[in-house]
């Protein structure tokens, strides 16, 4: 690329720039180095850049250069560069992939303990999901072995078909990993095999101990955590837009002095007001020259522990560990177990031009907190635009691919900005990411 040189802004401004080709100009006064033209091919990814595909070839364009209408008419707009991670990087992907609706789980129940050979089981069945439908059982003995398993699931089976729900439900012995067993199994797994419609509720029963299966070490909290580890009552909130909505209702007004560097224990933050206004703040406000740098400060604001989000896995992490978990079915094949973490690992991989593949992955909260914090979601649109695409807006509702509890799973709540949580057999919309290889 041709380099040209400016003695200052002004000429630069003045120059006229190349719409064909990409070139580089040096603005001497201010040692600026600028790039101009068209569809700069980058081989230092940034947050922002543009993806396209070639065939098996990965281009990345930097965000300030593309134009699009001089984009080669077989490549293909795959998303744009969300994060560096040592030597790669992980894209947020756009497409047919992205506005996907999802539930986040199946349904499984795990009996621990029978102490009768009587049981009452309480299941949500069709055609009304909203009541509990008993199933009653009568075992040979009060011992979890094959015997039960199949007794259990004889009662199960014969209910579904009773209320008119014509779902597959079962039930078989399983070991302490949840995997079918013939003999020696520690806990019989009540499953139904759709994958949709799984209703969760606490499940009860008399006779016999049973609750909602959970999958190993899933990660889950119940807790908003701060970086320093101490729950508050943070609500998780993604960006400033947010965080000053809220706090600026539920922020607190100093009734003494604020010292720097210190909240005196008080883990909520000052309201926007009392930052503004308030004579006790003086201190405050002579150190931090805005509310945001008040609320980066004071309270270890920055990603990933943005308004205390702290340190859980990457979606990444999460699929390569739960994605592809899987459970028989009745049928003697299998299914996920975690269907919204497969289904992203499972669509069809992008190719590199080396032969490697990049799967896809459904968001984490690490990448959620990324992308919709304020500054950064401003450039990831900058590139939808450019790119003629659909822009991400802070209104709609986003699964994450991570636990909150048995029965919930992490959301981003774009109405509030908050990051919050839902039931998890709710369908919102699953936002997919890939781990590229930096060239």
């Amino acid at each position: 690329m041709a380099i040209k040189k400016y003695a200052t802004q002004q000429e630069y401004n003045a120059a006229t720039k190349s719409t064909t080709e990409s070139t580089v100009s040096l603005i001497t006064a201010g040692n600026q180095v600028k790039v101009d033209g068209i569809n700069v091919e980058t081989t230092e990814p940034k947050i922002g850049d543009a993806i396209y595909l070639d065939g098996t070839t990965i281009h990345i364009i930097a965000r300030e250069t593309l134009n699009r209408t001089l984009i080669p008419s077989g490549w293909t707009y795959k998303g744009l560069v969300l994060e560096r991670v040592s030597q790669d990087f992980i894209a947020m992907l756009y497409g047919n992939e992205f506005p996907s609706y999802k539930y986040l789980d199946v349904c499984q129940y795990t009996i621990s303990a029978i102490s009768s050979t009587t049981l009452a089981i309480n299941l949500r069945m069709s055609p009304d999901y909203s009541v509990n439908t008993t199933v009653n059982v009568t075992l040979t003995s009060a011992a979890i072995n094959a015997t039960s398993a199949s007794e259990i699931s004889a009662a199960v089976a014969a209910k579904a078909s009773a209320v008119g729900d014509t779902k597959a439900w079962w039930a078989y012995l399983a070991d302490d990993n949840g995997n079918k067993v013939d003999s020696g199994g520690t806990k019989i797994i009540i499953q139904c095999d759709a994958c949709v419609d799984y209703r969760f509720y606490n499940v009860s029963a008399t006779g016999c101990t049973i609750a909602h299966t959970t999958w190993g070490d899933m990660p889950e909290s119940s807790w908003y955590m701060k970086v320093n580890g101490q729950s508050t009552n943070y609500r998780g909130l993604m960006n400033f837009a947010g965080a000053k909505s809220y706090w600026g209702t539920n922020g607190r007004t100093p009734d003494a002095n604020v010292a720097v560097g210190g909240e005196a224990g008080n883990t909520n933050p000052m309201s926007e007001a009392a930052y503004n206004s308030s004579q006790y703040a003086a201190a405050i406000r002579a150190y931090y020259p805005t509310y945001e740098d008040y609320l980066r400060g004071e309270f270890g604001i920055e990603y990933p522990q943005l308004f205390g989000c702290f340190g859980l896995p990457r979606a990444i992490e999460l699929s390569a560990k739960y994605g592809l978990l899987t459970a028989p079915t009745k049928d003697g094949s299998t299914k996920y177990k975690y269907p919204a973490l497969a289904w992203a690992a499972g669509l069809t991989p992008m190719q590199g031009a080396d032969g490697d593949t990049y799967p896809f992955y459904l968001w984490g909260v690490q990448e959620g907190v990324l992308v919709h914090d304020d500054d950064n979601l401003a450039i990831i649109n900058d590139c939808q635009t450019k790119a003629n695409k659909t822009t991400l807006a802070n209104s709609s509702l986003r699964w994450f691919a991570q636990r909150y509890g048995v029965y919930t799973a992490w959301i981003f709540y774009g109405n509030t900005r908050a990051l919050n949580y839902s039931n998890v057999n709710d369908a919102f919309q699953c936002g997919a990411v890939s781990l590229f290889k930096y060239k």
